[in-house]
């Protein structure tokens, strides 16, 4: 039980200090160092539940202050929504066709290596929305589109990949990106959330647990966010996304990961 708080701790400090990482951290260690104890087939459910209950605590402080604009509101959830649903009826059949590992292994890769790539581009951000189109539009679909699959499929939520995406590939602004995020990727993890608990892939008590240490872990996370270094602390979490990465992927081939993290 103190091991499940500490994690939850530690990912909702991650999570109030930076807004991403929750999924991304908490489905390989679930998967991996708790997976005998909450059951593997319940790994993703779990992790959704608890990622969606800590994004919503994460953004209630500011959402409200943040106007988000009307034209952007339902782009990528048009299509995020339904594939998150779509992708949470199938998580559990990967796992028991061993397929999650190496399919979790290569999202996590990607989250990481976007990070990086967000991080370098930041100085050579756009500082205007883009005009709406139907370039745009179409665009924006096809994110929430992978963005809602990967979601439903793997439990890993929607910050790290759709706010780079909403950066690297659609060219907002980072506060305008961070907006659409919030709103949307809320959105797609409530409805893979739904679905989850619909097909009772959820572990409650475990869930319950991690958001006890997440919800004082994301209050001292937020405290700390503006006297630490966004940029250094970006590419270390990128740097522990990839060791999970390669933790999956060596689980998956050998029958063990190389250390617990």
């Amino acid at each position: 039980m103190l091991g499940v708080i500490a994690l939850g701790l530690a990912v909702g400090a991650i999570v109030g200090m930076t807004s991403v990482g929750s999924g991304a951290l908490m489905t390989p260690i679930l998967l991996l160092d708790f997976g005998g104890v909450i059951g593997k087939a319940l790994v993703v459910g779990t992790a959704t539940t608890q990622g969606t209950i800590i994004k919503f605590v994460a953004s209630a402080r500011n959402y409200f202050r943040k106007g988000l604009r009307g034209e952007y509101a339902f782009m990528i959830a048009v299509t995020g929504v339904p594939l998150a649903i779509f992708g949470a009826f199938f998580s559990k059949s990967f796992i028991t066709w061993n397929l999650f590992q190496p399919l979790l292994s290569g999202v996590l890769l990607l989250v990481g290596v976007l990070i990086i790539v967000q991080l370098k581009t930041n100085r050579m951000n756009h500082t205007e929305n883009p005009k709406v189109s139907g370039r745009l539009r179409a665009k924006g679909m096809l994110v929430g589109l992978v963005v809602g699959l990967i979601a439903g499929l793997t439990g890993i939520s929607t910050g790290s990949l759709l706010v780079s995406a909403l950066i690297i590939l659609l060219r907002f602004p980072n506060r305008t990106a961070v907006n659409i995020a919030i709103f949307e990727g809320g959105l797609i993890l409530l409805a893979a959330t739904f679905a989850q608990i619909y097909l009772g892939n959820v572990d409650f008590p475990i869930t319950g647990l991690l958001v006890v240490g997440g919800i004082p872990g994301i209050l001292v996370g937020s405290h700390f966010k503006d006297k630490i270094n966004q940029k250094l602390l970006g590419y270390g979490i990128a740097g522990v996304i990839i060791i999970e990465s390669a933790r999956t992927l060596s689980n998956f081939l050998f029958g063990k990961s190389f250390f617990v993290f």
